[in-house]
């Protein structure tokens, strides 16, 4: 009869050390993992901070004197403090004080967060959409819902009676409908899918604000997908 030989059992000194170099190496992970977090945290405020200067910046010839107090928040050049030693006294600041990008997070849930409560009113929604990452698209898309409309009534110069009903329901020019809808359709040429929110007219608008349900018109734009 052949003899079975079984393969030893590893010993407990093996099955330590094999543990340890598990560990060894999930350790080596884990630090490289939090470093990385960190240097991209710290990239994203940086980014959030610049951005902040780069807003003040470009309204530099609109500043008072009454902005000192909060350019000297946001850390301006030397070239921009002098420019502050001669800025008139009267007016009210223009500048938004620095706000980390924390509480600029928190604000800007604040800000939208009535989208989405039921007991909000028809005008804290149409606030709160204005503050959503998605607002441009939204009212490109009422612009192609409208202009639509427009052509199947038979409106003389459609495109322009769409930018103006939107505008006007909106609370804003028909010129920065206008910007808006070049915006996205740049983005729409760079990639189709990045900008391919349906059609939305503005009896579906005034329903979504009125009710805070947009149920139906998500329904459509996952068709639309």
């Amino acid at each position: 009869m052949t003899e079975i030989r079984h393969a030893p059992f590893p010993s407990n000194s093996h099955a330590l050390g094999g543990t340890e170099d598990f560990l060894q190496r999930f350790d080596r992970v884990l630090r490289t993992f939090a470093r990385n977090l960190v240097a991209a945290m710290e990239e994203v405020e940086d980014r959030h901070n610049r951005a902040e200067l780069l807003a003040a910046y470009r309204r530099r010839h609109a500043w008072k004197r009454s902005d000192i107090p909060h350019l000297r928040t946001l850390g301006v050049s030397e070239t921009a403090r002098k420019r502050m030693e001669r800025l008139p006294s009267k007016g009210r600041p223009v500048v938004r004080s620095h706000r980390p990008l924390g509480a600029e997070f928190l604000a800007r849930m604040a800000a939208v967060q009535p989208l989405f409560d039921s007991a909000s009113t028809p005008n804290e929604r149409r606030r709160a959409l204005k503050h959503w990452p998605w607002w441009p698209h939204y009212v490109e898309a009422l612009y192609r819902g409208e202009h639509e409309l427009a052509k199947r009534k038979g409106v003389p110069g459609p495109s322009n009676e769409a930018k103006i009903m939107v505008g006007k329901a909106l609370g804003i020019s028909a010129a920065t409908v206008h910007s808006i809808c070049c915006e996205i359709r740049g983005q729409r040429k760079e990639c189709e899918d990045s900008a391919n929110f349906p059609a939305m007219t503005l009896v579906e608008y005034e329903e979504w604000m009125r009710s805070g349900n947009d149920s139906e018109y998500l329904k459509k734009k996952h068709d639309f997908d």
